[in-house]
């Protein structure tokens, strides 16, 4: 194993193995969530280790279909998720986002991306042997890949995903995931394994309906998932989509849930507060977020963007296809493209089934495609009487905001809340 006096990966398997080591000694611990940190524990072993192991790596980002990744036999990294944990484990990114900015990068960009960007330059990440990257489903996502390719000096290929939902598009990019497989079978000397391949898409098709079920369930009064659980399932996709082990976590966690229901148990000692969360929480803030989410009596029930998956289904058959229809059910591409009934209704949808009373919008001040829709969502939210909460934050930056101010805002959005 190569050793670095920087290597965040490293930081993040020993975070990973101390967080481990403690909640396998805690009876109270449910055991989905042991299993959780098993599967990160193994995703960024296996990433530490590829180079010593002769392992082929491929980057990608965010909403890209790692599926194809993973039936090729290769090493995925993802490259947000991992400055995310970077932050959430280490409670530091600072080195790697001042890396960022000294190569140009201003502070408006979005921070993983910063943080990603210095992470490759200072030799804190392995560098790949080939980037991937899409348009979904941002610009800033679109566009890292290209500097990833210059700072690692490796090849890249750019998945077109069409911003309409019709046959003609997604013949379209049925036909790129084609080319890019093409790409990496040059690159990587592995064929794809078409297979293999299918049996993915049908675990994928079987979490997505594990996810569906287990968010009706979350729908109970008081909800028996824990206050910021949907993090666990949001990774759960992005990391291991079609995997074994992911099934087996979310088969484990509903029937954890269904047992609280029948004892009549909820996530926290005294629900007072169903809330609905808007994009991703300040990772360094997550252990603070909890405790004030358990005393406050707050959790968050539903996240349209996250986890509430459009309809559809996966057809293992027609793998390359089937890897096409995930792209347009995937909760986030609500986002892509001119909004619509497909965002706004599935909002409101959201708050009235899930008996929402407010939501927790965190604005990222690096991401313009979701600080855009502040208003639009919260005219919408109006509509159904949901009010809402405004952070302005950053997902990995700390010098953004802190612990003391999000508290005092979100006490008193429980107040008011509290008071209606």
């Amino acid at each position: 194993m190569t050793e670095l006096s920087n290597n965040k990966i490293q930081a993040i398997v020993r975070a990973c193995r101390i967080i481990l080591r403690m909640i396998e000694a805690d009876p109270d611990t449910r055991e989905s969530q042991k299993m959780y940190y098993r599967m990160l524990l193994q995703y960024y072993t296996r990433l530490r280790d590829a180079r010593e192991n002769g392992q082929f790596i491929v980057a990608h980002t965010v909403f890209f279909p790692a599926e194809i990744i993973l039936a090729m036999g290769l090493v995925p990294m993802h490259t947000e998720t991992t400055t995310w944990m970077t932050s959430l484990f280490t409670g530091e990114c600072s080195d790697i986002l001042a890396a960022g900015s000294s190569m140009g990068m201003a502070t408006e960009i979005c921070a993983p991306h910063r943080g990603m960007a210095g992470a490759f330059a200072n030799g804190a990440i392995p560098k790949p042997d080939v980037m991937v990257w899409s348009n979904m489903v941002c610009d800033n996502t679109a566009k890292s890949g290209e500097l990833v390719m210059d700072i690692c000096d490796c090849p890249g290929f750019f998945l077109d995903r069409p911003f309409k939902d019709s046959d003609l598009e997604k013949a379209y990019m049925a036909d790129e995931l084609r080319d890019m497989i093409t790409f990496l079978e040059k690159q990587s000397g592995k064929k794809m394994d078409y297979d293999r391949l299918s049996e993915i898409v049908e675990r994928t098709d079987r979490q997505i309906k594990l996810t569906r079920e287990i968010n009706e369930l979350r729908k109970n009064v008081p909800t028996p998932f824990s206050p910021l659980g949907f993090l666990e399932l949001l990774t759960i996709d992005y990391l291991f989509p079609g995997q074994p082990e992911s099934v087996e976590y979310l088969e484990t966690l509903k029937k954890e849930m269904e047992k609280a229901i029948l004892g009549k148990k909820g996530a926290v000692p005294n629900e007072r507060f169903r809330l609905m969360t808007l994009f991703i929480p300040p990772m360094y803030l997550m252990a603070f977020l909890e405790r004030i989410s358990i005393r406050s009596g707050a959790v968050s029930v539903i996240e349209p963007f996250f986890t509430f998956w459009g309809e559809g289904t996966l057809d293992a058959s027609r793998p390359i296809e089937a890897v096409v229809e995930k792209s347009y059910m995937i909760p986030e591409a609500r986002m892509y493209g001119p909004l619509g009934e497909s965002a706004l209704g599935a909002i409101k949808k959201c708050a009235r089934e899930w008996r929402v009373d407010g939501a927790v919008y965190y604005a990222d001040v690096g991401c313009r495609h979701s600080c855009a829709t502040i208003k639009l969502f919260k005219d919408t939210l109006a509509d159904v009487d949901v009010p809402v909460l405004t952070l302005d934050c950053d997902v990995v930056d700390q010098t953004v905001t802190s612990e003391d101010e999000v508290k005092e805002k979100l006490e008193r959005f429980f107040e008011l809340l509290e008071d209606r």
